[in-house]
């Protein structure tokens, strides 16, 4: 039996270096979709195969809703027309009954498998990929809004756990907002004894537990709020917006061990000053490299 979805549209200006305030828009307006409950969000965009008829320059958005959640989904149209409006962002919104059940693996066909770093890669359940001997490879069913491991964020973390592993012993690491778990299975497979993965999102938790006994892994998850967390780490990882980056900096400096590492990624590169002085300030760690891909970059401190 047909289930009844909502589909919300939403096509707005693609973000570009001429403009990147669209960037920090179409950052909260992510947030604001999920934080709404959005089931899956469809990016769509002249270079993908399901945007080739859209003008370039534009993006759009596919966001399915529960035919429960009719009343969240208006509310949520009328946050990002205003949101639009207060940026001063021409944006075009609409909202649609959907009955057909194919955009919910029409998805998996964009997953590539890929070798991210040394001494991992990645692929899904539906692919295979061949990969020479010494590299481990991350088996992982990504689900639709718990991230791929293949986003340039991600690749930053896992080549930077990858790099210290290979440099010295790393006995144990924390992975803040751990999502799919995907960073906390290549420390894993890396050889670090001991690694836990927090979220606050109690779903991510069960998907990262799910992730690492199909990858047969030791890693922990739990939804332990990263405030609570009185265990020092030789290597702590975050993947998360700048803005929660630079809220929980305090706690994320007090749970790496003296002479241990952070590494910070969801980064736009415009961000990278204002996350950089944000850890600097009144701290005893330090910066000691910088990363970058695509509009995104990681920066590594050791304290």
């Amino acid at each position: 039996m047909d289930e009844t979805w909502i589909r919300l549209t939403i096509s707005y200006p693609e973000p570009d270096d001429e403009n990147v305030d669209l960037y920090f828009f179409e950052q909260d307006l992510y947030a604001l979709l999920y934080s709404f409950g959005a089931a899956t969000i469809n990016e769509q965009d002249a270079s993908t195969l399901d945007g080739k008829s859209l003008p370039a320059g534009t993006k759009r958005l596919l966001c399915y809703f529960e035919n429960s959640q009719a009343v969240q989904a208006a509310e949520v149209k009328a946050q990002v027309e205003q949101k639009a409006r207060n940026a001063n962002v021409k944006l075009d919104a609409s909202l649609e009954s959907f009955d057909d059940q194919s955009w919910k693996d029409g998805w998996k066909a964009f997953f590539k498998p890929a070798q991210v770093s040394p001494h991992i890669a990645v692929r899904a359940p539906w692919v295979e990929l061949d990969v020479p001997a010494g590299v481990e490879t991350i088996v992982i069913e990504p689900g639709m809004a718990f991230g791929t491991g293949l986003h340039e964020t991600t690749q930053l973390c896992i080549k930077a756990i990858d790099k210290f592993v290979s440099d010295g012993h790393i006995q144990s690491m924390l992975d803040v907002g751990c999502g799919s778990g995907v960073l906390s299975i290549a420390a894993s497979k890396c050889g670090v004894p001991v690694v836990r993965g927090v979220d606050n999102d109690p779903v991510c938790i069960d998907v990262s537990r799910e992730n690492g006994e199909f990858n047969h892994v030791n890693a922990v998850f739990d939804d332990t709020d990263i405030w609570d967390i009185t265990e020092k780490y030789d290597l702590v990882v975050a993947n998360i917006i700048s803005s929660v980056l630079m809220a929980l900096r305090e706690d994320l400096k007090n749970a790496v061990k003296p002479g241990g590492h952070l590494v910070l990624s969801g980064i736009l590169i415009e961000e990278k000053q204002d996350v950089e002085d944000a850890f600097l300030s009144d701290s005893p760690i330090r910066i000691i490299s910088e990363t970058t891909m695509g509009e995104w970059c990681s920066l590594v401190f050791e304290k």
